[in-house]
């Protein structure tokens, strides 16, 4: 099929449309390297729809989806401005356009490949975004790698919020772009430039990550961007789906009898749903509270261990160091939302570790036993909501076989499902599916035999009373935690 000549193109819109594709095309035909990998994303909405503004950055936007986003734009353009000015004035460059603008304008068809959307932006406009976006965080990172320690305030956690969104990453390649125009301008680039190197990140990450990077020597030397570095730190830190509550109903066999016949069909269903909350709702792991009650006691691993690191030892449970600010809980959002876009394998160790955590959280109590383990400044019941928030953000992976995390959380559950009190339990549970599997075999005569229905109503009732009087003695767990990781067969 021909092309159609843009000359030929009436609609101005159309004939601009038509130019830039064309560009755009053309520039990417010429990329010596072919077939850049995908590593810059939107979030899905499935992701972000419960806590939009985890996602979304409300100080700082960074890159073509939200440089221009107007809350951000109004409160740090003429910021980003300033920066510039200083960093181009102390390092006495006056021709920033052909040093810098050039440079950058020669990768934007590579970035463009590394997105996972269709930038509408033409190129000039996407050079200008990420020249002064990225010297905005050469400056930021510079003023990190001092000497000593910068004190960290609630101002830069609201920064570091939103430059660790997946959605407001830029590209390393651009970083170290700038970098080197900026040091070839100043004649050091043969000690500075060559030396550019990921562990630009590395103390901007030790500082906000919730949990232990590695160590250097561990570190990685390439990288898509901070947040893949952050990502890469964690998960290889190691020595060389929802909350819903049991229904429970206390309608007895008298009372049931004197329903009528066309209210029997919806207590059916009612019951139904009773039953298969019960029976397949599967719990992750009991909370740590109840856990700490049957003899189970929490450890910390050394910091030079990791999420690999995690493991039982008879009832000596090891975790790593979870460190909890302001900013934490955007940071790990987006940090399992990355995880979740980029594995194209079936290891999802982040999500992993943070569905143990939020399975282990439930109550300020579990906090308390958790204190080896949870640092920070958040008070334990903020450390609470933090995590009832995660658990409903981490998307429901498939795996192909058990990781060691799935088997350590297997051999705490054996452990205290053999406890001679949770036995009558297990049992209640098993009879719980043999009723539900009589409901609905009837199901479709349930108008021709309702009192048959109303008598197993009857029996359900009686049955989820024993079950809740059992708890109440013995003591189960009322938060129950849907396991979002499914084994594929």
């Amino acid at each position: 099929m021909a092309s159609k000549d843009p000359s030929l193109i009436s609609n101005p819109q159309e004939q601009k449309w038509v130019v830039e594709i064309t560009k755009i095309l053309d520039h990417q035909l010429e990329i010596h390297n072919k077939n850049p990998l995908v590593s810059l994303f939107q979030v899905p909405e499935t992701i972000t729809t419960k806590q939009p503004e985890a996602y979304e950055p409300q100080h700082v936007g960074l890159g073509p989806i939200h440089h221009f986003q107007p809350r951000a734009y109004k409160k740090m353009e003429q910021k980003k401005l300033a920066v510039m000015r200083k960093v181009l004035q102390d390092n006495e460059i006056e021709d920033y356009k052909l040093n810098f603008l050039h440079n950058v304008k020669k990768l934007v068809p590579i970035v463009r490949s590394c997105y996972d959307m269709f930038l509408e932006h033409d190129d000039e406009l996407l050079t200008w975004v990420f020249f002064i976006d990225g010297l905005f965080l050469l400056n930021l990172f510079h003023n990190y790698n001092q000497p000593e320690l910068p004190e960290v305030g609630p101002k830069k956690r609201l920064v570091a919020k939103d430059v660790l969104m997946v959605e407001n990453q830029i590209p390393f390649m651009v970083l170290k772009e700038i970098n080197d125009a900026l040091h070839v301008t100043t004649g050091n680039q043969s000690h500075i430039a060559n030396a550019f190197s990921p562990s630009i990140f590395q103390i901007f990450c030790k500082i906000h990550s919730p949990l232990k990077s590695c160590s250097e020597s561990q570190a990685p030397s390439s990288v898509d961007h901070l947040l893949h570095y952050m990502y890469y730190s964690i998960v290889n830190n190691f020595r060389v789906r929802l909350i819903a509550p049991a229904s429970v109903t206390t309608e007895v066999f008298n009372f049931i009898k004197k329903i009528p016949k066309d209210e029997i069909v919806q207590a059916y269903e009612q019951t139904i749903s009773i039953l298969e909350t019960f029976t397949q709702t599967k719990l992750i792991i009991p909370s740590a509270s109840n856990l700490h009650a049957t003899g189970f006691k929490f450890h910390s691993l050394k910091e030079d261990k990791g999420i690999k690191d995690t493991h039982v030892w008879g009832k000596d449970v090891y975790l790593p160091i979870v460190t909890l600010n302001k900013d934490s809980d955007v940071i790990l959002k987006n940090l399992v939302a990355y995880e979740a876009l980029t594995s194209n394998s079936n290891s999802f160790l982040l999500a992993e570790f943070m569905v143990l955590m939020c399975a282990l959280v439930v109550n300020v109590d579990d906090v308390k036993k958790l204190e080896n383990v949870i640092k920070g400044d958040l008070r334990a019941d903020e450390v609470v909501k933090l995590f009832t928030g995660i658990s409903g953000s981490i998307p429901a992976m498939k795996t192909n076989k058990k990781s060691n995390l799935q088997g350590m959380i297997d051999e705490i559950n054996m452990a205290y499902n053999n406890r001679l009190s949770m036995k009558p339990y297990l049992l209640l549970k098993k009879l719980a599916q043999w009723l539900l599997v009589a409901l609905k075999a009837i199901g479709g005569f349930v108008g021709s035999t309702w009192k048959i229905v109303a008598y197993v109503v009857g029996l359900v009732t009686m049955f989820m009373l024993t079950s809740q009087a059992y708890c109440d003695v013995y003591g189960c767990d009322k938060t129950v935690t849907l396991l979002p990781f499914e084994l594929l067969s």
